[in-house]
């Protein structure tokens, strides 16, 4: 299933483009020179969807290089941390109920995780599984079967040490709703390291941004409209930071959309006030937690939230068409 595909990028002179549009050919990379240095581009299949670099440097090699080391990684990440199949820890976890060891990676994403589970009130849970899974099968779920799925929900049953991860029969966690952003920052990462300065990171998405594509530019992101009619509701202007949105138009369970992939884990249904929640943070981990966090939250909670934590900021379109913004999110 594709996820989050639904930011379209404006890099000055087309410098990217969400969704894989900048190169025809996955895994194949497009260098050229642009502004008096040479422009990387390299797109590929991964996280259910496309993730997109974009990297400028003063030496085609070392920037290609630099690009593919970042992608390396991302693959490296994508199989750690995905729920699907039986070969990631986290499906060991969920077919076992316990894994020692966890590799280092999976340990700081947890940990981010139950911070986050903390600081929301229970809004962002990565333990929503069981009612994703029968969600998925099922989208008339009645609520006596809802109740009983949420017996097995709830981040505060983790039994976590920083090393390792225990959790009750017939729970499971996904990392669906953070893994895009910690991926994006460790590519982020990744491409600074090697002294790439402008780059754009979009791992389906999850947007993080350094520097710029043009002297004197700034990365420009639309916002998507959640009617898909090209009506932007408007532009962010990045230079350092990141960007995520999450939309009832992602992953959608029923033809109205009302059951949709993010779950509210103290109700197990699917929040109805918004259409799309996006979020500006200093990385695209925070962003891609907050997206969906705030989301479940009614408007008001959500803006309350960001404006306690004014490092965030957020916009949200309600499926009333009705735009709700933080006092800082700042239009291009």
């Amino acid at each position: 299933m594709e996820r989050r595909n639904f930011l379209k990028l404006l890099g000055a002179a087309g410098v990217a483009a969400a969704g894989g549009a900048v190169i025809a050919n996955l895994s194949r990379f497009e260098s050229l020179r642009h502004d008096g240095a040479y422009r990387v581009s390299m797109t590929r299949g991964a996280l259910g969807t496309h993730v997109d670099i974009t990297a400028f440097g003063p030496a085609q090699y070392e920037t290609e290089d630099a690009v593919a080391a970042a992608f390396a990684d991302v693959s490296e990440m994508e199989r750690m941390l995905t729920r699907y199949g039986n070969m990631s820890p986290v499906a060991e976890l969920n077919a076992e109920g316990r894994l020692e060891n966890l590799p280092e990676p999976m340990a700081a994403l947890l940990g981010s995780c139950m911070q986050f589970y903390r600081a929301t009130g229970g809004a962002f849970d990565i333990t929503v599984k069981p009612v994703l899974d029968r969600l998925a099968a099922n989208a008339r779920l009645s609520d006596r079967e809802i109740e009983g799925l949420l017996a097995h929900v709830g981040s505060d049953k983790l039994a976590f040490d920083g090393s390792r991860l225990a959790i009750p029969e017939g729970m499971g966690i996904t990392f669906d709703g953070c893994a895009p952003g910690f991926i994006a920052d460790r590519a982020a990462g990744i491409l600074a390291s090697r002294g790439i300065r402008d780059f754009l990171v979009n791992a389906g998405g999850e947007i993080r941004t350094s520097g710029s594509p043009a002297k004197g530019k700034a990365w420009r992101v639309a916002i998507q409209d959640p009617q898909k009619r090209g009506n932007y509701p408007g532009y962010i202007a990045m230079h350092q930071s990141a960007v995520s949105t999450s939309g009832n138009y992602e992953v959608y369970f029923s033809e109205d959309r009302l059951s949709h992939h993010i779950i509210d884990a103290h109700t197990g249904r699917s929040p109805k006030l918004a259409a799309s929640v996006t979020v500006t943070a200093p990385t695209a981990l925070e962003a891609d937690i907050l997206s969906t966090a705030l989301f479940v939250m009614a408007p008001e909670e959500a803006v309350a939230f960001t404006s306690k934590h004014p490092q965030y900021a957020c916009l949200i379109i309600g499926n009333d068409g009705r735009i709700t913004s933080s006092p800082n999110f700042v239009m291009a």
